[in-house]
């Protein structure tokens, strides 16, 4: 736990300590040498140090002083980091391929090969790349309802969530069953955020970049690791197109175990998400006994578990799944012009796996300076019926107050989620969210930035709490 803690802030330290280089970077883009708000931005990094309640509540349930939190960031956090890593990579990669003076085709061997290899480093060597987020958070929630966990992409050969015991699991679903499905899609919900960033700030801070492959990626790692793709080919395998054995793979992960402990909390995320959504009541040790016969529960759920009408609910959120990649966004189409006026937009679909069911998004994003605006409508649905809500935001908008500069970025949601987060329910519930990030100009590179969210009792992406909530989180933002 020491070796976590410890990684996480020398991190924090190592953005901290990147501001010393490239201050020209921001005078030598200047737009008007008398607007601060018209810089181009080239890197942005957020280092959110505290966030609230979520670590005075795990401090509370985990038993540990509030400096052992930092083992198990909140979702804000771990998305913050690995944005960070990934943005931070893409922006180096350009300093070095603008500055080298070599023929253009190993320029471009350089550039694109540098980028695969970080990609892949970060995904299989390295912890703060997105399958690392992908555990944390997962950890998250599980760390809210006093389940200890391991974030298993510290070790080279292990990734995963491990360290549970079964009885952790048990208790947590027995208090809180739509916060323990919400555990399960806690790893795509993550993947969506990550790459929804990415585009946002490809779109509305103008990167000259290739964080846009990154996102795809991401989207495409999100589709494997949550097993949509899974789902999809083992029912065309009953119509005789075999592409893969799934029951294999899950014995040879029950073959390999070695106690609870090390157990992985789960199998293929999407099936123990489908499950849960159909048994929300059933006791966790009711899904069976563990091959070993040692006692313990069985974790990773088979098709065999599934009813042909839960069945046919999988499959169809997996091909829905493939909406995640209709934008132009994530193909490195960075703006569709809107007329003469300078007014310039992008859209982007997203399908998250929530508590209750799915949300279905439909984003447009607009900017003509000073404005950066995105309007996203929901569709959150169970298993029969629709709940639509509208949220709108307003990202990065210029205000001075005398001498004080500061950026606004108000955002507010406002619609209808199934009541309790039933699946099965036609039964509405009002959903409302306002939330406001402030960013204060220390410094023409450095901002402290506070963001307050208020929320009505439901799901909304990125917050942990299906209960109302209230919450504060205290960061600094680098700007080169």
């Amino acid at each position: 736990m020491k070796y976590r803690i410890t990684l996480i802030l020398f991190i924090y330290l190592l953005f901290l300590s990147s501001m010393i280089y490239s201050q020209e970077s921001i005078e030598d883009n200047k737009d008007n040498e008398n607007n601060e708000d018209l810089k181009k931005l080239e890197l942005k990094i957020d280092l959110p140090f505290f966030d609230f309640p979520y670590q005075t509540d795990t401090m509370n349930a985990m038993g540990y002083g509030f400096f052992n939190t930092y083992s198990s960031l909140s979702m804000d956090q771990s998305l913050a980091l690995t944005v960070d890593v990934y943005s931070a990579m893409h922006y180096g990669l350009k300093k070095l391929n603008d500055s080298l003076d070599i023929p253009k085709v190993w320029k471009d061997i350089i550039y694109y090969g540098g980028t695969a290899a970080g990609i892949l480093t970060f995904a299989y060597v390295l912890p703060f790349g997105y399958p690392w987020m992908k555990q944390e958070d997962t950890r998250s929630i599980l760390s809210r309802f006093d389940v200890n966990s391991i974030n298993g992409n510290y070790y080279i050969d292990k990734g995963g969530v491990i360290g549970m015991t079964d009885n952790e699991l048990s208790q947590f679903k027995a208090n809180a069953p739509y916060d323990f499905i919400r555990m399960n899609s806690a790893g795509n919900e993550a993947y969506n955020l990550f790459s929804n960033m990415l585009i946002r700030n490809y779109f509305f801070y103008d990167l000259d970049d290739l964080s846009w492959i990154s996102a795809l990626i991401s989207t495409w790692v999100n589709m494997g690791l949550t097993g949509g793709p899974i789902i999809i080919f083992d029912y065309m395998n009953n119509y005789g197109i075999a592409l893969i054995d799934l029951k294999a793979n899950l014995e040879e992960m029950y073959k390999n175990d070695r106690g609870q402990e090390t157990r992985f909390l789960t199998g293929y995320d999407m099936l123990n998400w489908g499950y849960e959504l159909f048994h929300p009541d059933e006791p966790y040790a009711a899904r069976g006994s563990h091959p070993s016969g040692d006692g313990s529960v069985a974790r990773y759920i088979t098709f065999e578990q599934f009813s042909d009408d839960e069945m046919k609910y999988l499959v169809k959120q997996s091909y829905l799944s493939l909406l995640n990649y209709v934008s132009p966004l994530l193909f490195g189409f960075k703006t569709i012009p809107l007329g003469n006026s300078g007014l310039v937009g992008n859209f982007a679909l997203r399908h998250y796996l929530t508590s209750f069911g799915t949300d279905i998004t439909a984003s447009v994003f607009f900017k003509m300076k000073p404005f950066n605006m995105a309007f996203t409508y929901h569709s959150y649905q169970n298993y029969d019926n629709y709940f639509p809500a509208i949220e709108a935001e307003l990202v990065d908008f210029p205000l001075h107050i005398g001498k004080l500069n500061m950026f606004l970025s108000p955002r507010m949601l406002i619609g209808i989620q199934p009541k309790d987060q039933v699946f099965k329910t036609d039964s509405p519930e009002f959903l409302g969210l306002f939330g406001l990030r402030v960013d204060f100009m220390a410094h023409e590179n450095i901002f402290p930035y506070l963001v307050f969210a208020a929320k009505t009792k439901g799901w909304v992406a990125g917050n942990e709490y299906l209960d109302a909530n209230v919450s504060l989180t205290l960061g600094v933002s680098l700007r080169f």
